[in-house]
């Protein structure tokens, strides 16, 4: 029985409901020369600001049981001095592209927003990744996610800079009071998607000393798959109950293989992103399809958009 596994994110229609996380596939030079790019249906770049931003760490990851604790303070690439080429090779590739855009401000992620318009005129570009787990310089340092105020005005900047045609991804962390609540103002400011969940927040130990500084260290990897489905599934019940407009939910956060990505879709997921895991194996893209194939012919499903939402039904 064949499957199709055609789905559509926020306006963005991918071959396949399996994206690459923000910068771990890079700009997908390297998974095009292992190649596996071809088995994505879409790819988030590497961080994107208004100007460049180098990083002081010397260490860069760190492992953890199940996991990987990493500085969410990146060195990004700025709009600024970006080649107008960059992403629109990926775009020729035949793989949407989807461009992570940071900022300490709400400004600083418009400029960012309004510097790829300018830069690239928007060519190979998919759809923008606002990543909301960024400290925010003008409240404390508290991520943008941790607060509904923040979090919709970050969006809504966004969304002025770029067309309508251009799907804006809402990157929202699970590790707060009330998702829903981050996500019904994001989704009213503009947002065509939610992402769930970046990096919660961690410490990074050798000893009794600090691997990576203390404020900007977040955990990724499998230890993150029952957090992620639980802020999955409550997102869709929120839509199902209506107290959340419709919109599509993107799962990122411990997908290792297709069995976790059916159990993702299954809680309401129309699409999943591999981070920590293709960090580990690119590889492993050649049998993610199978796997999420093999479950969903057990299942006795033809098509992926049958078993978004099942465990609601």
């Amino acid at each position: 029985m064949s499957v199709n596994l055609r789905v559509s994110v926020g306006g963005l229609r991918l071959t396949s409901p399996v994206m690459a996380a923000a910068g771990c596939g890079g700009f997908g030079h390297e998974l095009a020369r292992l190649g596996v790019l071809e088995h994505l249906g879409a790819l988030v770049t590497p961080s994107i600001s208004a100007s460049s931003h180098p990083t002081q760490h010397r260490v860069r990851l760190t492992e953890a049981p199940s996991s990987l604790v990493l500085p969410t303070d990146w060195p990004t690439i700025g709009t600024d001095t970006m080649q107008p080429t960059r992403v629109p090779w990926e775009g020729e590739q035949g793989v949407p592209v989807v461009a992570s855009l940071v900022g300490s401000t709400s400004g600083e992620f418009a400029q960012a927003a309004a510097g790829l318009r300018r830069r690239t005129l928007l060519r190979g570009v998919g759809g923008v990744e606002v990543n909301l787990a960024c400290p925010d310089a003008g409240n404390k340092g508290i991520p943008f996610s941790y607060a509904d105020f923040a979090a919709t005005k970050v969006i809504a900047r966004v969304r002025e800079e770029l067309p309508r045609n251009v799907p804006v991804l809402a990157k929202l962390s699970a590790d707060v009071s009330d998702v829903v609540e981050i996500a019904r103002g994001c989704v009213k400011s503009g947002a065509e998607a939610v992402v769930v969940t970046s990096p919660l927040r961690a410490l990074s130990m050798t000893g009794v000393r600090l691997s990576l500084p203390a404020r900007s260290a977040g955990l990724s990897g499998p230890a993150l798959l029952p957090v992620t489905l639980r802020a999955v599934h409550d997102l869709a019940a929120a839509i199902r109950d209506g107290r959340l407009p419709p919109v599509a939910i993107v799962a990122v956060g411990g997908i290792s293989n297709g069995h976790d990505a059916a159990q993702a879709m299954a809680a309401g997921a129309s699409a999943v992103q591999l981070g920590t895991a293709l960090i580990h194996d690119p590889g492993a893209l050649r049998t993610f399809r199978d796997e999420l194939v093999a479950d969903l012919q057990a299942l006795g499903l033809h098509d992926v958009q049958q078993l978004v939402g099942l465990v609601h039904r």
